[in-house]
């Protein structure tokens, strides 16, 4: 089964949050639970689970459960759906309160880094406190084994730390990286030399920079470094191509940690980080590096920006998703943006560049939303905005087709006819809700052809169980399953059981069809909705709303973004008197869509459009909100005012319109769409005896 980015995260971090390992096999609550899930009696498990979270164990005990089981079945909690991810989630949390304290002890640690360095210490003793060290600290005691390298009183400590670095392996690495930035020449001496003996690939970068160190003494131990590993190349390539790697997520196995090392006055200052965030973050650290080493390179400033943007980017998407780990950091998203745009234009073109080249839509989108702010107007015909919009992937040339009109304010735009085409396709993008109904009556059946009318919804039907769980086995993504209470062939049971065991459909919300709701809700609970039988296609779309009611759609809500984005682009392009031809027929099939779609199409039709439209937009000034009829009756007066005559049956809704209403600004909006439209001579003088008015108190014209 295909996992989330953000759920492999979850399940690879679990095994750097608790130093020690797993504590030997024990009948645990949590172990029990773990069983049941292996066995399927997956609604057993959860009972079990939720049994160990109501008994609101303290974190110590949290801690316990967590060493209780291995690493791989802590995989297998955090990567469901639902309510075990969750569970699971929290005492992994409480888990790691006790975990942190106990690994940050700088107390302990300074006693233990103190022993394990000391001159006058037998073996033994010194690795007694090795192991400690490595079992409960981890990375946390790279500061206090620091402070050692650069000591240079203490001859034997720095050479005892720098074995005890050797031994803590890949976890020491990446604060001993960042200790390379010391302005301790020793400490940098001694760290270079606890990475050469180390050997890990991931400080090859900076080592390759080191080589051609004026400290002779530092820049051998480099050379030595490369020469083992037989690496060849310039250091800012090397960090590029690092760079670029955590900015794919790739981070070594066993590599996650919570934190993330910076050096300040010299001394390493651990951050903590949401687990989601740490490649990007690692991927932002590298940039660094290669700007501040190569202040010039274009190259390294694009590397600043797409990592800025696609940290951006997670962040947004992940609170859109309802993600409690970064729920605090949309201000976060803003300033990384703002560390985007300080790059400049030219770094931000190039980050375009590299995210289509390179496939990240992340870096791309981010990228093109930047410089539709940063973009001169003279010059936005030279942006990587333009060779964005042959993009294969919709979301960057959507993205880049409003840009170009944001960023040249609709006037002169480059590419005018491909970035109008673009529009029109991204006008028609719109959030569909999938339905599955499965009943056999004729009746369900008259129902779902009724309610497939409703724009936004799609619905499927089969009148079997085994049928209906056929497709949704074949066409998971489905929003909403409606399953009558009686089936030829199986119990509604079981179709709802087939779909709780699916993870792929653990939003989807469930409907049944019954006589007797009292009856259905003590058989099947409250976790699923009711609608009465029999079934109308009214009825049915007053279930598919309520059963949806609270449910998040980020594809849907992405498509309706790029609608409306691109109507607005529209709109714009219309009121600069830009040609908009090829997308008037599109945006007159939006306008039974929201307003924030509908709206500024009927706007730039009123603009743009012609005859052809004068139907769409009369269906609108029937049917539309109050906003919509409104734009509606201004945009259908824009359209007469080119026309040689007022069609009789446009004059004639036109007026159905007027007597149906009494909001004085719609009103006003026909009244203005008359005077624009050429009636003949006795149209006009019947138009004006319609409307006429005596302004005697109480009296009617």
């Amino acid at each position: 089964m295909a996992r989330s980015f953000h759920q492999s995260l979850l399940a690879a971090v679990v095994t750097a949050v608790v130093a020690g390992g797993t504590l030997s096999a024990q009948d645990t609550p949590l172990q029990e639970a773990v069983t049941l899930l292996r066995v399927n009696k997956t609604e057993e498990a959860v009972a079990m689970l939720r049994e160990i979270l109501s008994s609101d164990p303290s974190n110590e005990e949290a801690l316990d459960l967590y060493r209780s089981v291995s690493q791989d079945e802590w995989y297998m909690l955090m990567t469901q759906q639902g309510e075990i991810q969750k569970i699971a989630r929290s005492i992994l949390d409480r888990a790691k309160v006790t975990a942190r304290e106990r690994s940050r002890d700088e107390e302990a640690i300074r006693g233990l880094v103190e022993q394990a360095t000391a001159a006058d210490a037998d073996y033994a003793a010194r690795q007694d406190a090795v192991n400690k060290l490595i079992a409960d600290h981890g990375e946390f005691a790279v500061p206090a084994l620091l402070e050692k390298l650069g000591n240079p009183d203490d001859v034997d400590g720095q050479i005892h730390a720098i074995s005890v670095l050797n031994q803590l392996g890949a976890v020491a690495v990446l604060p001993l990286i960042e200790a390379l930035e010391s302005t301790n020449d020793l400490a940098v001496q001694n760290a270079a030399a606890a990475l050469h003996m180390i050997g890990d690939d991931r400080a090859a970068p900076m080592m390759a920079h080191l080589a051609n160190d004026d400290r002779v003494s530092i820049a051998t131990i480099a050379r030595k470094f490369l020469a083992k590993k037989g690496v060849q190349g310039d250091a800012l390539g090397m960090l590029l191509a690092q760079a670029d790697g955590y900015l794919r997520g790739v981070v070594p196995t066993g590599g996650y940690s919570d934190v993330v090392w910076t050096l300040v006055d010299d001394r390493l200052v651990a951050t903590d980080v949401p687990s989601l965030l740490y490649p990007t973050e690692l991927a932002k650290s590298v940039a660094a590096d290669a700007a501040r080493i190569q202040p010039n390179s274009l190259e390294a400033r694009s590397a600043v920006a797409q990592a800025n943007l696609a940290q951006a980017h997670l962040i947004e998407t992940s609170i859109q998703k309802g993600d409690e780990t970064t729920a605090e950091l949309g201000p976060v998203a803003a300033e990384l943006k703002i560390a985007a745009l300080a790059t400049g234009v030219d770094a931000l073109r190039s980050a375009l560049d590299a995210g289509v080249r390179k496939g990240l839509a992340p870096v791309a989108i981010g990228a093109i939303d930047a410089l539709a702010d940063a973009e001169i107007i003279d010059s936005v015909g030279d942006s990587s905005l333009v060779a964005a919009l042959a993009s294969s992937d919709k979301r960057i040339k959507y993205a880049a087709a409003e840009a170009i009109v944001r960023a040249s304010r609709g006037a002169s735009v480059p590419q005018a006819e491909r970035v109008v085409s673009v529009l029109a396709d991204a006008v028609t993008e719109e959030k569909v809700h999938t339905v599955q109904v499965i009943g056999p009556t004729l009746e369900t059946q008259a129902a779902v052809e009724a309610a497939s009318g409703t724009r936004g919804v799609a619905i499927d039907a089969n009148a079997t169980a085994v049928g209906g769980m056929r497709d949704l086995l074949l066409n998971p993504n489905v929003d909403v399953v409606v399953i009558n209470e009686i089936l030829p062939d199986r119990l509604p049971d079981d179709v709802i059981g087939n779909i709780r065991k699916d993870p792929r459909m653990a939003d989807t919300r469930i409907v049944i069809i019954t006589k007797d709701e009292d009856a259905a809700r003590e058989h099947f609970g409250d976790e699923v909705g009711f609608v009465m039988a029999p079934l109308t296609g009214e009825s049915l779309q007053e279930a598919i709303t309520a059963a949806l009611e609270g449910a998040s759609s980020p594809a849907g809500e992405r498509a309706e973004a790029y609608a409306s984005k691109a109507s607005e682009a529209l709109l714009a392009l219309a009121s600069r008197k830009a040609s908009i031809a090829g997308a008037v027929d599109n945006l007159a099939l939006q306008l039974n869509r929201g307003d924030s779609v509908a709206v500024p199409a009927a706007r730039a039709i009123g603009l743009s459009g012609g005859e052809a439209q004068l139907p769409a937009l009369l269906g609108a000034l029937d049917a539309g909100s109050d906003e919509l009829k409104k734009a509606a009756a201004e945009a259908i007066g824009n359209v007469l005012s080119r026309m040689s005559s007022c069609p009789d049956d446009v004059a004639a809704a036109l007026m159905a319109a007027m007597d149906a209403t009494s909001d004085v600004q719609l009103r006003t909006a026909i009244a203005i769409a008359f005077g624009k439209a050429r009636l003949d001579a006795q149209k006009k003088l019947e138009l004006m005896k319609k409307l006429g008015r005596v302004a005697g108190a109480g009296s009617e014209g």
